[in-house]
């Protein structure tokens, strides 16, 4: 904060920690922070994303799968094309079929496509860009 602050927006580091505490407290502005973890550090670095495609009444149960495994980051419902657009991290390609793909195939007639995107280099990653509404 003391960067922030004084290099940054020349003001109080203080200042700067009432504001953001005001963020969090009213309005909802800031809902948490977070740290940032070099992927390629770990083992499991290999990103994936996936557009899945489910029936309707299937919905629910694909959502809660995905929602509870620990290899999934993120997990948007979407419009169309496909239903689901989901960010996973595995160690392989390997783990991502039998943690992931072939799980999911189970719920048959339930998933009706699925599509992986593997990455190779990650160029750009950031949490939010930040606009101030005048």
């Amino acid at each position: 904060m003391a960067e922030l602050g004084g290099k940054q927006l020349d003001i109080a580091p203080s200042t700067v920690f009432k504001r953001i505490e005001k963020l969090k407290t009213s309005g909802g502005v800031i809902e948490g922070f977070t740290i940032s973890i070099n992927p390629d550090y770990f083992a499991e670095s290999l990103i994936s994303f996936l557009t899945i495609t489910v029936s309707p009444d299937d919905k629910e149960d694909v959502a809660s799968f995905l929602a509870n495994h620990d290899c999934v980051l993120e997990l948007y419902e979407t419009l169309e094309p496909s239903d689901f657009m989901v960010k996973v991290v595995v160690s392989s390609i390997t783990n991502l079929k039998n943690d992931i793909l072939i799980p999911l195939s189970r719920y048959a007639g339930g998933v009706k496509e699925i599509k992986p995107f593997i990455t190779v280099k990650r160029i750009k990653e950031q949490n939010w860009s930040v606009r101030r509404y005048d």
